[in-house]
């Protein structure tokens, strides 16, 4: 009877249990009806969950407790469904709006869109997502208004110049904050002797979710020390809870070289021969004279396309796979990535392999963890560049004459010291082939979060974060040929490594202040520590036994050995507070305490503090019957935030070692100090305005600001009896002011059609406010920096022109240009009204979709600032006629009456006609078709024939088109943000074909 009665009550309560739960089914589709596979369903607040079958149904059991039904899937927007008694339950998704971006990532948090008050733009991580750039702060050009991005090399994986509302410092570095999840790194170029590296080359930028730019004090103050110069957020992806959806990308292509102006190629042969012989004839020697000494150097028979020898098709290619799911519980992403880049020119690439394990996990209602891991590894390959001489592949290209052989008779690399040959530069395709420039970086971010729910609205978060960059450099030159001949042969190498900790304490609070839910607290206040390490190793040798041993070990003579270390670190308390009333009144204050070991103990510690308020008018009862405008909001903000950036111990007086006498070590003070030193501070205020309409098919963003940075550090005399001859304070001051305005629309909408396009243009002024005292200006090479200028203000001779009666060069007395003189040292040197600061600069974008087809292209433009030819003395200047020259000078003077830009060409000349002056300045202005991508979508039925969820290909092409406005210019218009053409490895101009499939 017992055993009866268990299995009797088993059965009732299977059947209770049964009673209790029923089956619903049903079919999800998209806007157009069509059925969407893979599709999510899951009960609210609960595990239970299914996903649709390739025709987008499902059937679900349920509890009858169950209330509501989320149904959601990439690319829709997510659906909630009340349950009641239904047993059919259909839904139909509606593609998410991209136009509106509902939540921005801020400084330590989220904040909804329409409750910002600052000043912030977000690119989401389709716009730079593959892309066949290595960094994402190339990506970022043209695409927010008031950041300057300046790409001046086109090695791969090249440091970045990067911009935010103008240059920020003088003395400290001018670049933004980089915080990528949740942590400040150390950014830019951390190498020691490659030519150019850039941290965010080792992060992957299909791997990133959202990019924020903070650009006024609103945003920025809570950042204080460091936010000055702008900050950028970088969040990477993360797991949704649903089902595992895999993405694989693949990209391969080809790159050459961008676009040379025809005036700025060099000579060829018989060119070449031509104007030399006529500079011998000009300087009064006879005709015997010019041909004997031009067959020094070749009889013209010889005609090397140095460009094509030294520049090539650079293979690049890229592939991705990641896998991103998950439940309520646990969510993750994976992903991994192989990027590869050839430059156009010979000896320069790239090859990286990057990683990434986002896991989010909620124990409870109470407790969550997140972890974050990012290694990755590159190689880079960086042939010499700008002012390292002959061993430049570039600088050759300018520098050799056509009449050199690259190769002896026999095939063999010419290295021949003759006057024909390489007597006074280098055989690059040597150089190439036997010296070696490259540098193996590992690299890795990693972040461990804890969040503990105290009460409903209150959350505790504690996190730590991990920087690591470990980079090996090694630098070779061989024992026949170059820079390493004299030393038979020399060999450099550098251990670098920086190790970075941030660790995170913060309290979050959000809650009604009133009963109807009228007035809205929303609040944080936390405690950072960061502390930065770098190590550094450096060894160098020379003599080398054979050229086939390469290692620096092998030398005989050590001539460097050396270790040193430099470090810093932050404390900082920081809160931020924002009420709203009514959703329409928005009133928020940040501030934040920093203390840096960068300064001394009177000065270690400082208050950055901001305000700003926001009135979303469109909420107001009298905006009831506008219904055409979607959004129309006001912003304002005024604060301060700093910058920090001057170096680990500028404040301390420094004894440094290696005076040694007598075999006993010995040292002496290397840095006076000042521990009065402190930070650059700047003060921002800024309003702005967020304008739509037609359900934000149209939207305008305006921003007015004005930022005045004071406390600009400047080296200033001293009595030299203190052992130093200047001594760094914070005494100067500058502002800049500007307009920045965005414009987004969609102009077409229908089923199969659509047409977005968005255009953003940046204008700034800087202006120079205050010097030290008792000096009305200071000089910075060929800059002034006086108040009421520009801080990139040419101070240079003004050019006049050529003296059509004799050929002369000529140049402007003084600032008055009422006389011209052909003494360059009776020439005043003046402040120009040429500045290296662009007017405006900005971008424009179209996007056109039929059906399955998408084309998209991106342009930038930069107009109103000069570039200088650096270089100019030696590709016009007849006073060193064995290298190149550049074409332009076959326009030269030749006889009276002739108009022309390009003096009277003389062997030997002293009239300094390619001195320094304006007239190597150039426009900088330029337009360039950044993007351009042709692809084409499957339709998702013949996705799933194919048991894929999606599937695209598409071709792209990167700065394919460049529009330079400066007829004279003899090289690409974007160079760096001082304007110096330093003979860069050229951009790269690419045509790449790409698949994407999800499934």
């Amino acid at each position: 009877m017992r055993k009866l009665s268990l299995i009797m009550g088993s059965l009732l309560l299977f059947v209770q249990l049964i009673a209790q739960q029923r089956m619903i089914t049903g079919k999800v589709t998209d806007a157009a009806g069509t059925p969407i596979p893979n599709a999510t369903v899951m009960v609210k607040g609960s595990r239970q969950g299914t996903t649709t079958n390739n025709e987008g149904s499902y059937s679900l059991s349920i509890n009858n407790s169950a209330k509501v039904l989320v149904i959601s899937s990439i690319g829709e927007t997510e659906q909630e469904i009340t349950i009641g008694n239904k047993g059919i339950i259909n839904a139909s998704l509606q593609a998410s709006d991209k136009t509106l971006e509902t939540f921005v990532v801020v400084g330590y948090g989220v904040q909804r869109k329409s409750e910002l008050t600052a000043s912030v733009t977000k690119v989401g991580g389709d716009k730079v997502a593959n892309v066949p750039l290595s960094s994402v702060d190339q990506v970022l050009q043209g695409k927010v208004a008031g950041l300057q991005s300046v790409t001046f090399s086109g090695q791969p994986g090249a440091n970045q110049q990067v911009r935010i509302r103008g240059v920020g410092s003088f003395a400290a570095s001018a670049q933004p904050l980089y915080v990528v999840d949740g942590i400040q790194i150390n950014s830019g170029d951390l190498s020691r002797e490659t030519t150019t590296t850039n941290v965010l080359a080792s992060i992957n930028p299909d791997d990133i979710e959202s990019v924020s730019v903070l650009k006024d004090a609103g945003a920025t103050a809570i950042y204080g020390s460091r936010g000055s110069n702008g900050v950028i957020i970088i969040n990477t992806k993360r797991g949704r809870s649903g089902r595992t959806v895999f993405s694989a990308t693949g990209e391969v292509g080809n790159n050459k070289h961008g676009d040379i102006p025809s005036i700025g190629m060099p000579l060829r042969s018989k060119d070449w021969l031509t104007l030399f012989k006529e500079s011998i004839l000009n300087a009064g020697y006879p005709q015997a004279t010019a041909d004997a000494t031009a067959a020094n150097y070749g009889d013209g028979t010889v005609d090397t396309d140095w460009l094509g020898l030294l520049t090539r098709s650079g293979k690049q290619q890229q592939f991705n796979l990641s896998a991103s799911g998950g439940d309520e519980k646990t969510r993750f992403f994976i992903s991994g990535g192989y990027f590869k880049q050839e430059a156009n020119v010979i000896g320069s690439d790239l090859t990286r392999y990057t990683s990434i394990i986002n896991l989010d996990h909620t124990v409870n209602k109470k407790l969550s963890f997140s972890l974050n891991l990012q290694p990755s590894f590159s190689r880079q390959n960086t042939p010499l560049s700008n002012s390292s001489a002959f061993s430049n592949p570039v600088m050759e290209f300018y520098f050799l004459r056509a009449l050199q052989a690259p190769f002896n008779t026999d095939g063999s690399l010419n290295i021949g010291t003759a006057a024909k040959d390489f007597s006074s530069t280098y055989n690059p395709l040597y150089i190439l082939a036997h010296d070696i420039h490259t540098n193996n970086t590992v690299a890795g971010n990693a972040k461990a979060t804890a969040r503990y729910n105290i009460l409903d609205n209150l959350t505790y978060t504690s996190s730590i974060g991990l920087q690591y960059n470990s980079l090996e450099e090694y630098y070779y030159n061989n024992p026949f040929h170059g820079d390493g001949k004299a030393a038979n042969g020399r060999g450099y190498a550098y251990n670098t490594r920086f190790s970075l900790y941030d660790v995170t304490n913060q309290l979050d609070y959000r809650a009604n202040l009133t009963k109807n839910k009228d007035l809205v607290l929303s609040a944080k206040v936390g405690y950072e520590a960061i502390e930065s390490r770098g190590y550094f190793v450096s060894a160098q040798s020379q003599n080398f036994p054979t050229p086939t041993l390469t290692d620096a070990v092998v030398a005989s003579t050590p001539t460097i050995a050396s270790n040193n270390g430099s470090d810093y670190s932050f404390a900082s308390v920081f809160s931020n507070a924002r009420l709203i009333f009514k959703g329409k009144y928005i009133l928020e204050g940040n501030f934040r305490r920093d203390g840096s070991s960068r300064f001394s103990d009177a000065h270690r510690y400082a208050n950055f503090p901001a305000i700003s308020a926001a009135w979303d008018i469109t909420k107001e009862a009298f905006m009831a019957n506008a219904s055409a405008v979607s959004e129309l909001k006001i912003r304002g903000s005024y604060g301060s935030s700093g910058n920090a950036e001057i170096g680990n111990y500028p404040s301390q007086q420094l004894l440094g070692y290696g005076l040694n006498y007598a075999g006993q070590p010995g040292g002496g003070f290397n840095s006076i100090g000042n521990n009065q030193l402190t930070w650059e501070s700047s003060k921002q205020t800024d309003i702005g305005l967020d304008l739509s309409f037609f359900n934000r098919r149209l939207g305008f963003t305006v921003d007015f600001y004005k930022k005045v940075i004071d406390g600009l550090i400047f080296q200033v005399p001293i009595s030299q009896t203190s052992g130093f001859s200047t001594i760094n304070r914070n005494i100067g001051a500058m502002q800049n002011t500007g307009v920045e305005f965005t414009v987004n629309a969609t102009p077409v909408a229908t089923k199969d059609f659509t047409w977005d396009m968005s255009f953003n243009i940046t204008y700034n002024k800087n202006k120079v406010t205050k010097l030290p005292p008792g000096q009305t200006q200071v000089l910075n090479g060929n800059f002034i920096l006086k108040p009421g200028y520009d801080i990139y203000t040419f101070y240079m001779r003004q050019w006049a022109g050529v003296d059509p009666n004799n050929g002369d060069p000529l140049w402007y007395t003084d600032s008055s240009k009422k006389a011209t003189t052909n003494n360059y040292n009776a020439a005043q040197r003046v402040p120009t009204n040429k500045t290296a600061t662009p007017k405006f600069y900005g971008g424009f974008s179209n996007t056109f979709t039929f059906k399955g087809i998408s084309l998209s292209g991106d342009f930038y433009f930069n107009y109103g600032n000069y570039v200088q030819d650096g270089w100019a003395a030696y590709f016009y200047d007849e006073v060193n006629p064995s290298y190149g020259k550049y074409t332009a000078n076959l326009q030269r003077w030749q006889k009276a009456g002739d108009i022309t830009n390009v003096p009277k060409l003389v062997y030997g000349a002293s009239n300094f006609s390619s001195s320094t002056s304006t007239r190597f300045l150039f426009k900088g202005d330029f337009i360039r078709l950044r993007n351009v991508s042709l692809g084409y979508t499957i339709p998702r039925a013949l996705a799933q024939k194919m048991h894929l969820t999606s599937l695209k290909v598409y071709v792209r092409g990167t700065n394919l088109w460049t529009k330079r406005y400066d007829p004279n210019i003899p090289f690409d218009p974007e160079q760096n943000i001082n304007s110096q053409s330093n003979l860069n490895v050229f951009y790269n101009k690419a045509l790449t074909a790409g698949l994407n499939i999800g499934f």
